[in-house]
């Protein structure tokens, strides 16, 4: 086969039914790109792509599942924190109405 030589392969625009399509490979060059080791080398990064993108998926599960146990101690913390305040108040108004110097009558 003989190629055409294209002094810039990115400015070869085909009309795709009204969309552009700019191609940095032209359609005679894909056979070549194909079988190079460019193909087996952007199928690597498409597999470490996919890694990091479900690296990143878990640690967002993680993440809302952490969120949501704070929130559970945080509700929890508030409960215990009312109950404190409540046991202590009643427990000062008995200590101080059981103590018959405190009151004068």
């Amino acid at each position: 086969h003989v190629y055409p030589q294209v002094s810039n392969p990115v400015n070869i625009i085909k009309n795709n039914g009204g969309f552009f399509r700019v191609s940095v490979n032209p359609p005679h060059y894909e056979e070549n790109f194909a079988h190079s080791g460019v193909h087996r080398e952007l199928l690597n990064i498409l597999k470490e792509i996919r890694v990091i993108t479900d690296k990143i998926r878990d640690d967002d599960k993680s993440a809302n599942i952490e969120n949501d146990w704070k929130f559970a101690a945080m509700v929890l913390d508030r409960l215990c924190l009312i109950t404190f305040t409540m046991f202590t108040v009643i427990a000062t108004i008995a200590v101080l109405a059981a103590a018959p110097h405190v009151i004068v009558k």
